[in-house]
């Protein structure tokens, strides 16, 4: 026997034990049964072993076990228990931890555990663990905190005692008590001025700043009703979305960098801010507009950008996720929720089981592969809608290919996964799929895993699949006659008795071997079926398909699309690949496909080694630059067209063979004349060069017994297709392809073969021969098929069942085959999909595209994640809101994700924080500087803000009016607040108070500001007159120097970031950003005399005069960039200026002046 050493003392125990179980799990059907099983074994051994240091008295670690809530919420380490899964359970792993140093009870304890104490424990968690000790919720000193905390409290409407404007009256209220006094009014150009920027990030018109003072709350009205007020106030909410137009990721670059469709989530925010969409709808939009009731191609659809223009973090679906809950309640409730994916908030009541309950909802959601269409296609985007549904087609295709393959594979590994669960203790591997880089032969670790969950569940005896599994586990003893009771099947027992296994791995073997025998047989019998039958029809057949041969087939399919040579080894492959490594270069490589002599890169010596009998070529380049692919059937990869001349080669009916240079390939035509008895022989194929156009030729010779026959040169990408035919004498032996890069180099070399094949007359003799052959063959096809006939149905077999049900460890959707890919096959089929943005990034006409979430047709059940460590799953949670803003019993969200339930929940107007955050931001952008002082985090460490009563009055006023955001804007840009100058006079009072409140908290003055980024280069371009103010679209480049656009219309990095944009301050896309900062650095003052952007503004303003005295040039200018007329001694300085420079250097002057870079 091969069991450890300690194998039998544990399992004395557990035979102990196994009398519990039963007794257990029988007793469970009867309501008073676990109650009793906790009151008699499960809390005497708790108090007696554990309350000393995890009780209310000694709560060590943070863990309690005297209550139920204590080990739900568990201590440091997470959840104490997993019900139903010892294995995921701390508890269950400390007390059998075979590290003294981390065994529980310590290994100085007086009592430590028995064997049959932990199985006691053990049987108690996998049955649920029933703790009827509701008893007291912890409450920690967060939660008492958050009781009273003022952003947790509804809201209240304060009390107005005089006729003043809202605003100012609460706002005087705080300056009479610290005997603050406002300063005047601002002039009306400022104010004019001011609002301008506020509401479109422009500097006023002349005929603006001409509006009297009187009718200062109309122009707030004209400029609330123009377009541009949309611009300015999306680009606020683009930095808290951490909105960009790229992808981030390792050797991003060019095209390859491109969301295509993200500007359509850009131009949804503008036209929402322009129609002043109600707040609680642009909530419910951006998180489930996939659930409203939208017409078909609604640009709406596009509010969900906000979940899926993220960060892709390589694939880390639990980052994505992270950033998507983060984004969310950092955005619309100031709360920073992320922090309790490891553990609870340190500092607000948002624990780790809310944070998972978030997780859930967007866990059950996913980002398809085709996405809706929201514009109509018209007649310049046809041609592009056409391409793009071939690229869906195929991608469709390929990820069933692969499913079936992958499939196929994760059952016949069956006993490899039998065996590891039964000899090895589970790994981190097992539950974090997203990382791993398997290779196609690895067993899949998440298949392991859900087969080790699964034989757990059945650790019972009577169990008659897995009971005699378990039994043999504790003792290697053959028990038939018991088995039989309880109904195992004949096939176990008849296996079991014939091996007599004596160790896990002999039991896991037989096991393991039977389930994928009993699955396989009937396929097996199929496959030969199959194969006699293409036997069967071969006899006589005179067209044989060279991509079935180059497949390993016999000629007679159309190949298997995902098989192919290997060019520098000869080996029978699967998958795409990039550059080949090349481990024999100019060697000729034998292939084990009999019909294929061998394969060749070539690449030094102008003499190459064409086939096994040592047949040479020369005149080969020696310039050649390495393989890319394999020699395979369907498309290369790369560029993957198969077409030529309007014909789809890789679509039945037709075929085709993939050489992507640099290679060759020597057909062996020996064996089929051991198949087909050959009179005459032609070579037919139609020859196509069908990468990318315009990037590079390629050169085509053909051999026949080493002597040259057919050589093409130069051929062009995407031009006419070459047909060849070749006449071969019957005794021909082999016939050879070369394929080698232009003149360009490699790049998208890509030659195919389309309908390539061996068209074959056989003599007189062969065809009478056929008859008494085929008579043969259908003899051995009946009885096959009355084998096949006899075999039991296998949705009827239990055992098979393991396999094929959909509740089965080794089943999984097809839509989520892409986790169980070998990372070759991986990286083949993302960069598949990669392909459909690349299709819309070079084709302008493309119909914008919404990138859209939707639900998953199975949801996702939640479960903490120790630590936040995937790898470690403990107690299940559902989806739901936080507790912290539920007022009444929380309802699971079970019907669907759950993310519409979750928008209503924070656009209910009873949420305390919705609208709080909304306007704090709102006043933020009208102030610079907002009343609370973090605008995305109202937990517990930030302070009530000076000016709370305000807060409330705004958050109320924006509710009544139905969360209008362009009514806050009237009502607060209507107050004297709002209307003060940001001039302090040197009036000593004045001074006196800067100092008492430097920060402005009273609101005394208006801060003075500096143009943000959008500001400052949407100025230059309207003062010099070249201001294009064409609306939505897809992004330019920022650094075009064509660009006129405004700034919001630019293209936002990730990586690689303009200089303009790291300068000036611009909002990160990588994260949500609540407040940018205003920093003054060198650069800053280098940019503005030096950069070509603007001096080539400068230029077009001064093209713009039209005066030819100086004076009156001088006037021109002022007005044109500051809006005013400039005083006799700017006059004065103007002049002097003019006496050694030129006019361009004073309209830069002008252009970089304070004046015009900050608003007061």
């Amino acid at each position: 026997m091969n069991f450890p050493a300690d194998h039998y003392k544990r399992h004395t125990a557990s035979s102990l034990a196994i009398g519990l179980c039963l007794v257990l799990t029988s007793s469970f059907s009867h309501a008073t049964a676990p109650d009793e099983y906790f009151e008699k074994h499960v809390r005497p051994l708790l108090v007696n072993h554990c309350y000393a240091c995890h009780s209310a008295d000694l709560a060590e670690a943070n863990l309690r076990l005297d209550t139920k809530a204590g080990w739900q919420a568990g201590g440091k380490s997470g959840p104490a228990i997993v019900p139903h899964k010892p294995s995921a359970s701390l508890l269950i792993r400390a007390i059998t931890d075979t590290n003294n140093s981390r065994l529980m009870p310590p290994t100085d304890a007086d009592n430590p555990l028995t064997e049959l104490q932990i199985e006691i424990l053990t049987i108690w968690v996998r049955s649920g663990a029933f703790d009827p000790r509701e008893g007291e919720q912890i409450e920690t000193s967060i939660d008492i905190a958050a009781k009273t905390h003022w952003a947790f409290q509804p809201l209240s409407a304060p009390r107005l005692r005089t006729k003043l404007h809202p605003i100012d009256e609460l706002v005087a209220r705080q300056r009479r008590q610290a005997k603050i006094t406002p300063v005047e009014p601002a002039t009306t150009g400022d104010l004019i001025r001011r609002m301008t920027y506020d509401l479109h990030g422009l500097p006023p018109t002349a005929a603006q700043l001409q509006t009297p003072a009187n009718e200062i709350q109309q122009l707030v009205s004209k400029l609330l009703a123009s377009p541009r007020y949309g611009e300015r106030w999306a680009r606020h909410w683009l930095d808290v979305a951490r909105y960009s137009d790229a992808k981030d990721g390792v050797l991003m670059y060019g095209d390859a960098r491109i969301r295509p469709f993200a500007y359509t989530y850009r131009d949804y925010v503008i036209r929402a801010f322009n129609q002043d969409k109600p707040w609680s709808e642009f909530i419910r939009e951006q998180l489930a507009a996939d659930q409203l009731d939208l017409p078909a191609h609604s640009p709406d659809l596009a509010a969900m950008g906000l979940l899926t223009l993220g960060r892709l973090f390589d694939a880390n679906i639990h980052d994505i996720i992270d950033d998507q809950i983060d984004v969310v309640s950092r955005g619309f409730l100031g709360l920073t929720t992320a922090c309790a994916r490891c553990h609870d908030h340190k500092f607000d009541p948002i624990p780790t089981a809310d944070y998972y309950s978030m997780y859930g909802i967007f866990a059950s959601s996913e980002e398809p592969i085709l996405r809706p269409r929201i514009a109509d296609v018209t007649a310049a985007s046809a041609a592009f809608e056409d391409k793009y549904q071939q690229k869906l087609e195929q991608i469709k295709a390929r990820q069933s290919f692969l499913y079936q393959r992958t499939l196929t594979e994760v059952r016949a590994r069956t006993t490899q996964h039998f065996v590891k669960v039964a000899t090895t203790e589970p790994d981190n591997a097992e539950t974090t799929i997203f990382f791993l880089s398997l290779t196609p032969d690895q067993p899949r670790p998440s298949i392991t895993y859900a087969w080790r969950q699964y034989i757990a569940q059945h650790n019972f005896s009577e169990d008659p699949v897995f009971g005699p599994w378990h039994d043999l586990m504790a003792e290697p003893t053959l028990r038939p006659q018991q088995w039989r009771d309880h109904g195992v099947d004949e096939r176990l027992i008849a296996a079991l008795i014939a091996k007599a296994p004596q160790t896990p791995q002999e039991i896991a073997t037989i096991y393991g071997d039977l389930v994928t025998n009993i699955w396989e047989t009937p396929q097996n019998l199929r496959d030969e079926l199959s194969s006699l039958l293409d036997v069967r029809k071969s006899l006589g057949k005179r067209t044989l398909n060279l991509a079935d041969i180059v497949t390993g087939g016999h000629g007679l399919s159309r190949g298997e699309s995902d098989l192919g040579i290997h060019p520098s080894t000869g080996a029978i492959v699967k998958g795409s690949t990039g550059f080949v490594e090349v481990k024999n270069p100019d060697v000729f490589s034998p292939s084990k496909n009999k019909y294929v002599d061998g394969v060749f890169v070539p690449q030094k010596l102008d003499k190459q080694v064409i086939s096994s009998t040592g047949l040479t070529i020369d005149g080969v380049p020696t310039n050649l630059s390495g393989s890319w692919d394999y020699v395979r059937s369907g498309p290369p990869s790369g560029y993957s067209s198969t077409t030529i001349d309007d014909i789809n080669y890789g679509t039945a009916p037709h075929w085709c063979v993939a050489l992507h240079a640099n290679k060759g390939i020597t057909f062996d035509l020996t064996p089929l004349r051991e198949f087909h008895s050959v009179q005459n022989m032609t070579f037919q194929t139609i020859l196509g060069h069908v990468g990318e156009k315009e990037k590079s030729t390629l050169d085509v010779t053909i051999y026949v017994n080493g002597q040259q026959v057919s050589q093409h040169l130069g051929i062009k990408a995407q031009q006419a297709g070459i047909p060849i035919r070749l006449e071969l004498n019957p005794n021909t032996q082999f016939l050879t392809f070369l394929v080698t890069q232009g003149i360009d180099g490699i790049s998208h070399d890509q030659a195919i073969l389309g309908d390539a094949r061996f068209e074959i007359e056989a003599d007189k003799s062969y065809l009478e021969h056929i008859a008494s052959k085929a008579a043969v063959l259908d003899q051995k096809i009946l009885e096959l098929r009355r084998q096949i006939n006899g075999l039991p149905a296998l949705n009827e077999d239990p055992i098979a069942q393991l396999l094929l049900s959909s509740e089965s460890p080794s089943s999984f959707s097809e839509r989520n085959v892409y986790h169980y890919l070998a990372r070759q096959d991986k990286d083949a089929f993302r960069g598949l999909v990669n392909e459909l943005d690349g299709i819309a990034v070079k084709d302008n006409t493309a119909a914008d595209r919404a990138m859209v979430m939707v639900d998953k047709p199975v949801l996702c059940k939640p479960v903490i994640f120790q630590r936040g460590d995937a790898a470690f799953p403990g107690n299940p949670v559902p989806r739901q809101f936080l507790k912290i803003l539920s007022t009444a019993k929380r309802i699971p969200y079970s019907s669907s994700s759950g993310r519409l339930n979750l928008a209503n929940a924070i656009a209910n107007p009873d949420n305390p924080l919705t609208a709080r955050v909304w306007v704090n931001r709102v006043w933020m952008h009208l102030f610079g500087s907002p009343l609370v002082e973090n605008p995305s985090d109202f937990g517990l460490n930030t302070l009530r803000p000076l000016q709370h009563e305000l807060l409330d009055l705004l958050a109320i006023r924006f509710i009544e009016s139905g969360f209008r955001t362009k009514a806050l804007h009237r009502f607060i840009m209507s107050s004297a607040t709002y209307r003060l100058s940001s001039f302090i006079s040197e009036n000593p009072k004045l001074r006196e108070q800067h100092n008492v409140d430097p920060d402005n908290s009273l609101l005394w003055h208006a801060n003075r500001r500096r143009l943000d980024l959008e500001q400052m280069r949407d100025t230059l371009l309207m003062v010099a007159g070249k201001l294009d103010d064409t609306m939505y679209g897809r992004p330019l480049l920022i650094t075009d120097e064509n660009n006129y656009r405004r700034t919001v219309y630019a293209f936002v990095e990730r990586q690689n970031l303009p200089n303009i944009v790291q300068i000036f301050d611009a909002a990160s896309a990588d994260t949500s950003t609540a407040r940018r900062v205003t920093t003054t650095v060198p650069q800053q003052a280098l940019f503005a005399l030096n950069s070509k952007f603007v001096t080539a503004m400068a230029q077009s303003l001064t093209n713009r005069l039209t005066e030819d005295q100086p004076v009156d040039k001088i006037d021109q200018l002022y007005r044109l960039t500051l809006g005013r007329t400039p005083t006799p001694h700017e006059l004065q300085l103007g002049g002097v200026f003019l006496q050694e420079n030129s006019w361009l250097d004073y309209a830069q002057v002008l252009l970089i002046s304070n004046e015009l870079w900050f608003i007061d």
